[in-house]
């Protein structure tokens, strides 16, 4: 497991100064560059031993952009239990994208929250502009929806034929024509985990004014925050080192494939987790199918001092 940060800021930011000092390699942005400033990047790594005095000026500067990834080996993936499944790319939009207006048209927002974006539950299929290119791809994603795939017809069959469970199939709608796709299809998940997700490390984001994210937004971005409506629930930023801790018992009698009972996203925009067994892996990995990559959570028992999200029933159906 390899941890790696992408350290961005403006050209002429003091903190390159810094990293010169420090004697490493960075791609650096065009001075020259207009009207936007030329951005420069680091990509440092958390065994570089030059990782400690990185990580002290990440925390004194507030200017610059941080995104963590973490690679893992084969044997790493390989001996996963579960995984995450997430999408290489995105593909297109849900209809109708003006406004969001795709939200109504698609899910039951009886117990949905404008401001975090937590609780919109699917009740209608997905509308497309037309029907997805990536030809290449056998699992394919759209933007803004993080937590739901799409299949073409071989990864249909192939899950089928494998007896995948936990998933059901559903025509995403041509927008203009109302005629169902014929190239692919939803991947329906038809189980929510009870709350397992050990969040500590995790940023957290609650809906309420002024909350966690509102120190880095601008002042014009804060207007009238106090007069949201607010629901309380709380999400995660999706950034993170390292692999996610679930509790064990929570996958007990699980089906191959799941959604989190805990919501991650920013601002407005919120989604679940898909979570997958070995087996799901092992059939895409077979079948050399494009469109997504995996990475490894942790299995562990829980103990009373462990930030875990207890609900009653183990898995929720």
């Amino acid at each position: 497991m390899q941890i790696n940060h992408r350290i961005t800021a403006r050209h002429d930011d003091p903190f390159w100064l810094d990293v010169d000092r420090l004697g490493l390699d960075y791609e650096r942005g065009d001075p020259a560059s207009f009207p936007v400033p030329g951005i420069s990047i680091l990509n440092v790594t958390e065994d570089q031993r030059q990782w400690a005095d990185v990580e002290k000026l990440l925390a004194e500067s507030r200017s610059l952009g941080h995104t963590v990834s973490t690679s893992f080996s084969k044997s790493e993936l390989d001996n996963a239990e579960w995984l995450l499944l997430n999408a290489l790319g995105h593909h297109g939009y849900p209809q109708p994208e003006e406004a969001f207006a795709y939200r109504d048209a698609t899910y039951d927002l009886s117990d949905y929250c404008a401001t975090c974006g937590i609780g919109a539950k699917q009740n209608a299929p997905f509308r497309m502009r037309a029907e997805p290119q990536a030809a290449h791809s056998q699992l394919i994603q759209l933007n803004w929806v993080f937590d739901e795939f799409f299949l073409r017809e071989a990864a249909i069959e192939g899950f089928r034929n494998a007896g995948m469970t936990g998933i059901d199939f559903m025509a995403p709608v041509l927008n203009r024509s109302g005629l169902p796709s014929e190239r692919v299809r939803q991947m329906v998940i038809t189980t929510t985990l009870a709350g397992a997700l050990d969040t500590t490390g995790l940023q957290p984001v609650t809906c309420k004014p002024l909350n966690e994210e509102h120190e880095t937004l601008a002042p014009s971005r804060l207007s009238g925050a106090e007069e949201r409506e607010c629901c309380g629930r709380v999400k995660y930023h999706f950034r993170h080192a390292g692999v996610l801790r679930f509790d064990s018992d929570a996958f007990v009698d699980a089906p191959d494939v799941v959604k989190s009972h805990e919501w991650f996203g920013s601002g407005a925009a919120a989604f679940q987790l898909v979570i997958v067994s070995q087996r799901f892996r092992q059939t895409v990995v077979g079948n050399r199918w494009r469109g997504v990559s995996f990475e490894p959570v942790a299995l562990v028992k829980a103990s009373p001092n462990q930030s875990l999200d207890q609900t009653a029933d183990r898995i929720q159906r």
